[in-house]
């Protein structure tokens, strides 16, 4: 099968930052990145989720797919469980491919900061991060000066993101079941009863 997708962006699920995701932030990364990769990216937003299919495979299968992590991060990104799990499940590759060591230090989760950065567990400190606060507003304008801000930002970032992607690790069969796998096990035991996709209250 191997990869599907250049990037996954993993970010604590509601509909004013969905909105922000997809209007601002997306549209921006992917003009941005194209440039530097010479092609248009593959990225992955759970928005992307077909009615009707089994979302904790679907996800697991994305997300084992997919070369790296955009996360973005903020106090509640950590306490949702889902969001946790996907990057883990990068985090636990890395790990498994030898990378963010004095060898290879170069990693597959890439997080940029949307709120409150420093909040985050101490281990994580290490990851590198790029800042958006400034320019995570909600009900900004696309020709206003803080979306010129955030595409400066993805601009300054999109090269180390095209780094990150071209560095990747050889696709493994085994990734995207066992994201699948983890996920299931995950939506069993937080959430029985649960039948829909991580939302807005995950």
């Amino acid at each position: 099968m191997g990869y599907q997708y250049d990037i996954f962006i993993s970010y604590r699920r509601d509909e004013e930052t969905r909105g922000w995701l997809e209007n601002h932030f997306l549209r921006i990364l992917k003009v941005r990145v194209r440039q530097e990769l010479t092609r248009e990216p593959d990225i992955f937003v759970d928005s992307q989720l077909e009615s009707g299919v089994s979302w904790p495979e679907r996800l697991g299968i994305a997300l084992g797919s997919s070369r790296i992590l955009i996360a973005l991060w903020a106090k509640d990104y950590f306490a949702s469980l889902w969001c946790t799990e996907e990057m883990a499940h990068m985090l636990a590759r890395e790990q498994g491919c030898g990378l963010r060591t004095p060898q290879n230090p170069q990693g597959l989760v890439i997080p940029a900061v949307i709120h409150d950065g420093k909040e985050f567990p101490q281990d994580i400190s290490h990851i590198q991060r790029f800042e958006i606060q400034r320019v995570f507003n909600l009900r900004m304008a696309h020709d206003s000066p803080r979306a010129e801000e955030l595409d400066d930002i993805i601009t300054r970032e999109a090269p180390a993101m095209v780094d990150a992607i071209n560095a990747a690790p050889e696709w493994r069969r085994g990734w995207p079941y066992e994201a699948a796998e983890a996920f299931r096990r995950k939506l069993h035991t937080v959430a029985p009863s649960q039948v829909r996709p991580p939302g807005f209250a995950d």
